[in-house]
């Protein structure tokens, strides 16, 4: 791919004094027609060190609206950003609707020069290509544009900039002894990253290697792509229909099914369930400490019908271990924010840190349930949405070295009736029942359906599903626990 690439190719500044003025024009109504279609857009500036990234990232943002996009100059991971998976810190700095998200180096820039520095760096590189594609297509399917740019020179070329900048006083801080070590192994590490920018040059999301031996040159193929391709995709009219055709043909994951159950087969009296809770309990504790030590991650997610327990599930796990290493998030309706984002960004956003533990009330499956059953989305976005939760659970347990537990709390229609009714007498109680619960209810054939689907459907062997039969309380609370315990042990 690289070895393909013209370095010697030149623009006169006569042709650039002319060309360029044009470019930038359109560029700026261009990003205007993004905004007014709520198209996210991505644009990555990527390359050798220096290959004139941080030129190219200059000439572009003096043509777009500053309240329109951000910038984002990636440089050494921050301390936490160690410590999160790692396509999380890009995740979250995904654009909203509408917005330009401009990267000045990025995930793969991250990937190069943190894997370089391992040992066996190779295959490690190598791995990190699945992860990316999953984020890239992820982003896509949901309407997103994103440009990619590798800016491209040879050894001597390099070699000659890097001596200039050293010469300079103002720009000698530039060159650290790891940027000469990476130019020092540039035969050597070239055919890898070679390897790799051709594993992540996808139909959805191609790569533009440009030879950067020219200033005039770089920056005019970095306009007229961008130029190219943006009109390309606002000149559909109809974006409805745009978004039907970037949709992965819905060849939907092999079931896996579980089976459901509301009353435990084998159960236990009420006393005996609260005297091994609190063993349990005690357990959890000592183990929360060792992940924490050990800077293991986990989450904990909880999905179930209403009024199956899941506060009180969370609170008995959560009760002896350590405030300061666990979060509990509690997933409802998404804000106008979140609704401008991917349907997964607020999820991601609070990913666990290394040694941390996130508990999920109610998550991510709410788009394979409730915006499934409620008509908020398509039915090829739902059957697409199990191929990416599906992608999204291994890379997070691959990248993050952690863990994932995933429970189901399955309670009868008759005892979800019974406990309604209490809740509606009881005055401490009443705030837990709303209408919408109700209305839910009405509805319990249509989610019967959707959750022996999606469950079947993202019972992973990485990420598998655990039903918790919840008829019983205290019997969900123990089996809850003891499936964490074990979680925990396997990860230790």
């Amino acid at each position: 791919m690289l070895e393909k690439i013209d370095l010697t190719k030149t623009v006169s500044d006569k042709e650039f004094n002319e060309a360029l003025p044009r470019l930038k024009a359109r560029l700026s109504v261009l990003q205007r027609i993004l905004r007014d279609r709520k198209i996210p857009t991505i644009i990555v500036i990527d390359g050798w060190n220096t290959a004139g990234i941080t030129m190219s990232t200059h000439s572009i943002i003096q043509s777009l609206d500053p309240r329109g996009f951000t910038l984002h100059a990636t440089g050494r991971p921050t301390e936490e950003e160690k410590e999160s998976p790692f396509m999380w810190s890009f995740w979250i700095r995904t654009p909203a609707r509408g917005r330009i998200a401009l990267f000045a180096r990025s995930w793969y820039s991250r990937a190069i020069t943190t894997e370089m520095q391992k040992s066996g760096w190779k295959k490690s590189l190598e791995g990190k290509s699945g992860p990316i594609n999953n984020f890239e297509r992820t982003l896509t399917d949901n309407g997103a544009v994103i440009i990619k740019f590798f800016l491209h020179i040879d050894k001597a070329e390099q070699k000659r900039r890097l001596e200039e900048r050293e010469r300079n006083p103002l720009t000698a801080w530039l060159v650290t002894p790891l940027t000469w070590n990476i130019h020092y192994h540039y035969e050597d590490s070239l055919p890898y990253i070679d390897q790799f920018l051709e594993k992540t040059d996808t139909p959805y999301a191609p790569w533009h290697v440009i030879g950067a031996t020219d200033r005039n040159y770089v920056i005019l193929k970095v306009y007229s792509i961008l130029v190219k391709t943006l009109e390309k995709r606002t000149e559909s009219v109809n974006d409805s229909k745009s978004k039907k055709e970037r949709l992965r043909e819905p060849v939907l994951p092999k079931k896996n099914p579980v089976k459901r159950i509301s009353v435990p087969e084998n159960t236990c009296t009420k006393e005996e369930c609260q005297q091994t809770l609190s063993n349990l309990q005690i357990e959890m504790l000592e183990l929360h400490y060792l992940i924490f030590k050990r800077k293991i991650p986990l989450i904990i997610m909880y999905e179930g019908w209403d009024a199956a327990g899941k506060g009180g599930n969370i609170t008995r796990i959560a009760r002896y271990m350590n405030p300061l290493g666990y979060d509990v998030i509690p997933i409802a309706a998404p804000d106008e924010t979140e609704k401008d984002h991917h349907y997964l960004w607020r999820f991601v956003r609070h990913y666990p840190r290394a040694g941390h533990v996130a508990i999920y009330d109610r998550s991510w499956y709410g788009r394979v349930l409730v915006e499934r059953v409620e008509g908020f989305c398509s039915t090829a976005e739902w059957q697409q949405a199990y191929h990416e939760i599906n992608d999204m659970e291994a890379d997070y347990v691959h990248s993050s070295g952690g863990g994932i537990v995933k429970f189901w709390l399955e309670i009868s229609k008759e005892e979800q009736l019974r406990r309604f009714q209490q809740r509606a007498n009881d005055p401490e109680k009443i705030h837990k029942i709303t209408e919408e619960d109700w209305r839910n209810r009405e509805k319990w054939d249509l989610y019967d359906e959707a959750i022996d689907e999606m469950l079947a459907r993202t019972n992973t062997e990485i990420a598998p599903w655990t039903v918790i039969e919840s008829d019983d309380k205290w019997y969900a609370r123990v089996k809850a626990l003891t499936t964490v315990i074990d979680c925990v042990k396997n990860l230790l």
